[in-house]
């Protein structure tokens, strides 16, 4: 296996390593000349956990246990015989699966002399391998934390290369031991300084449904006043969280009690749910769902405060994606504005000159569920709809990506190369 050394938090300038697998891998382009060309604004919504920010130390995660889940998510295994009838459908019925093979028909070893060199490639792309899935989401799921101490053993110096990838202790004795910038995805920062090196506008927007938004505020604010020890003249007062940009974004129905009374089922519909921000009232789980203070209801008003704002932060609304049995339209909503219709903003300004990109690691190619809700202007009903599962899917690497963290923990540019992507392909998709 070649494994490359370099710098403990900071990752590779260049291509994935030959142990990622694609099958098609995205190409590098010149992300500098496309993200200064386009005016469009960015609005860059980054979910936190394992898409920035390693290790959940509050959910009983550790660094080390969610480095091997990253690994354990990326190797794929061979389904049960016809398990699968498209190259884009989830393999079903893989939760009580043993597998026994790799995705590339290697034997999965039981124990060491059985250890393959090298070990078969992971795999980080968008469409599945037909009957495969992944090792993460079968019954070996159970091992998934200590991944490269068992089945995945061939892939401990991958595991080791992701460690030595994140701030090490040794870099920076002046912080606490327990300080965000050790559990923080380098290409995260390195992203923010090439952007603000290219002058791009861009606002921020953090995304959790867990309790790490206060952690990553924290490393968000030392960041932005030179604290990082790999950035230490960096400085954007524009990038501070304040309390007062932090908020919960909840969902509710839009029918009246006495419509609620009368239906029969629970669950909600894709033209039922109102999203809303209310004030934040600390990162704590107990916390009452439906906080005391309205600040925004529904999407227009929503999207004004967050497109005025530089950087903000939202826990999301897991109790209403979880009732609804995680279906897109219950999703961290994101947005796509009209291309080619004069509707302006409350503050007159034309609504289509932003992009809302959406960056999680637990987008999937599965119409049923998504984690993201993307939203969009129908100009028939002059009305803001969340997409179907398919259209969700089809918003791929436009208004969403996937993000398979190994490969972001690996390349400090991985952020760069598909923000300027998502811009081509965004206006691509206008276009047409």
């Amino acid at each position: 296996m070649k494994i490359v050394k370099f710098q403990h938090g900071s990752s590779l300038p260049g291509p994935l390593p030959d142990l990622i697998s694609q099958l098609s891998p995205t190409p590098l382009i010149d992300y500098e000349s496309i993200l200064t060309s386009s005016k469009r604004k960015l609005v860059l919504h980054f979910d936190i956990n394992e898409t920035i920010l390693i290790g959940d130390e509050a959910g009983g995660d550790t660094v080390q246990d969610c480095l091997n889940k990253i690994i354990a998510k990326s190797a794929f295994v061979q389904c049960p015989p016809n398990s699968c009838s498209s190259e884009t459908e989830r393999c079903m019925n893989t939760r009580d699966y043993e597998p026994t093979h790799w995705w590339d028909g290697t034997p999965i070893p039981v124990n060491d002399a059985c250890l393959t060199s090298p070990p078969p490639p992971l795999y980080t792309g968008w469409t599945l391998p037909r009957n495969c899935c992944p090792y993460y989401r079968t019954a070996y799921k159970k091992y998934a934390k200590t991944f490269t101490q068992g089945h995945g053993k061939a892939y401990l110096p991958l595991y080791q290369t992701l460690k030595n990838s994140l701030l090490s202790h040794d870099d920076c004795s002046e912080l606490s031991s327990t300080h965000p910038f050790y559990r923080m995805i380098p290409a995260f920062f390195y992203t923010l300084v090439k952007l603000q090196e290219m002058k791009k506008d861009y606002t921020l927007v953090l995304r959790t449904f867990g309790t790490d938004l206060d952690d990553v505020a924290l490393a968000l604010n030392d960041f932005a006043n030179g604290k990082h020890p790999h950035y230490p003249s960096f400085r954007e007062p524009r990038l501070i969280l304040q309390e007062k940009q932090m908020f919960r974004g909840r969902y509710r129905s839009s029918r009246s009690s006495s419509e609620e009374d009368s239906k029969s089922s629970k669950s909600s519909s894709i033209s039922e749910s109102i999203y809303d921000l209310w004030e934040w009232c600390g990162d704590d789980s107990s916390s009452t769902r439906t906080p005391s203070k309205l600040v925004a209801s529904g999407d227009d008003q929503v999207l004004n405060i967050i497109e005025n704002l530089s950087v903000c932060g939202i826990n999301d609304d897991y109790q209403y994606w979880d009732a609804n049995k995680n279906a897109p339209f219950c999703g961290k909503p994101v947005w796509i504005h009209p291309s080619n219709v004069n509707r302006c903003d409350d503050d007159g300004g034309d609504s289509s000159s932003y992009h809302h990109l959406f960056f999680d690691d637990n987008i999937h190619n599965d119409e049923r569920e998504s984690i993201v809700a993307v939203r969009a202007w129908g100009e028939v009903d002059n009305c803001w709809k969340s997409l179907s599962g398919q259209e969700t899917i089809d918003q791929q690497g436009k208004f969403v990506v996937r993000v398979p963290t190994i490969a972001v923990v690996l390349q400090q540019d991985w952020f760069l190369q598909h923000i300027a992507l998502a811009e081509v392909n965004a206006m691509n998709s206008f276009a047409n």
